[in-house]
């Protein structure tokens, strides 16, 4: 009798350890953002995408992927630890999810914050949790009428596969990019030295993933220089490249190419809001920069009159850039009432810069 209990007494809590074992193992549950339901998963194993797990659903298990910034947390296992790199997914992920949460209601300036701190977190540009911060941070810097800060990131996200940025995850936002020429509209290759050091920056840490986007970046670049265009351009371009050569020859040394360029553009009479404004602004700023002749001086301020008399059709970094240059020609032209006029505008553009967070 002592001997059956002494075998009862040894082999129970070792059956009652492996069914306790066998429970926690099918109850280990990854817990997921946004309200969706926790899965409960059996094996999970991070990769650059997200957590890979065996998911365990109505008796069946099949393999998923789901994406870090969906992932809020994931039960360790039996013996109380977490895969290798679970944990630094996660925490990279939590990043890009507040980044975009706070995007999504409205607050451009945290959301802009969050998505910053991925970046120095490691979160890569090429990745999709990069996907996903570049197109946060572009979304953050037009609600705030800022886009010349955001030049190099607006330039990668119209390098990226369509997969990574459509559908969205701002549901919010407006659609970013031109279907045509695939560039970001709001984000016009307009800036000031620091903007353009900072492009530069994006354009180094990150290569061209081939010739189309290489030829796109340099165009960008002599545009934010006035430089004019590169003497080789290639042929057959994309709507987009042959987009910015042309308005990049607004800027050649040749008045008769600009003269020419200029018709040509300004004859598109169902051009989108949006290339009319670009169109307007490069072609008053190559004639400034240009002509000496005072009528031709004048005709350029009149198409920065075009871009300023687009409100808030037009994007608000064109607008002030355009405010400010025909202001500086007006005075040198000696029309210092106008060029007052001009001014007020700028000063009241500039005060709508006080609620940066919110959205347009």
């Amino acid at each position: 009798m002592m001997r059956r209990r002494s075998i009862l007494a040894t082999t129970v809590p070792i059956v009652l350890a492996a069914s306790l074992a066998s429970l926690a193992t099918a109850d280990r549950q990854l817990h997921r953002r946004d309200g969706a339901a926790p899965l409960v998963v059996e094996r999970v194993s991070a990769s650059s995408g997200g957590v890979r797990a065996t998911v365990v659903a109505e008796g069946l298990r099949f393999e998923r992927l789901v994406p870090w910034d969906r992932v809020a947390s994931i039960d360790p296992d039996e013996a109380g630890r977490l895969e290798a790199g679970i944990a630094r997914g996660i925490e990279k992920g939590t990043l890009v999810w507040r980044g975009r949460s706070r995007m999504n209601r409205g607050d451009a300036v945290l959301a802009r914050a969050a998505f910053d701190s991925a970046f120095d977190a490691g979160v890569l540009p090429g990745s999709e949790l990069g996907s996903i911060a570049i197109e946060g941070l572009v979304r953050a810097a037009i609600a705030a009428g800022d886009g010349s800060r955001v030049l190099g990131e607006a330039t990668l996200i119209s390098e990226l596969p369509a997969g990574l940025v459509e559908p969205s995850r701002f549901p919010r936002g407006d659609r970013l990019i031109d279907p045509e020429t695939g560039l970001v509209t709001s984000v016009p290759p307009v800036a000031d030295d620091d903007d353009r050091s900072r492009m530069l920056e994006w354009f180094r840490r990150v290569p061209a993933r081939d010739a189309n986007a290489s030829l796109r970046r340099l165009l960008l670049e002599r545009l934010v220089n006035g430089s004019g265009p590169p003497e080789e351009s290639g042929a057959n371009l994309a709507g987009g490249e042959r987009f910015l050569l042309r308005l990049t020859e607004l800027d050649a040394e040749d008045p008769a190419r600009r003269e020419r360029t200029r018709r040509t553009l300004l004859a598109a009479a169902d051009a989108p809001v949006w290339k009319a404004a670009w169109i307007r602004f490069f072609a008053g700023r190559g004639t400034i920069a240009r002509e000496t002749d005072p009528e031709l001086r004048m005709r350029g301020v009149l198409d920065l009159i075009h871009v300023i008399a687009l409100e808030s059709t037009a994007p608000p970094v064109l607008r002030r850039a355009s405010l400010r240059l025909a202001v500086q020609t007006l005075r040198e032209l000696g029309r210092s009432e106008s060029a007052a006029t001009l001014e007020s505008i700028l000063i009241a553009e500039r005060a709508d810069d006080a609620l940066p967070e919110n959205l347009p």
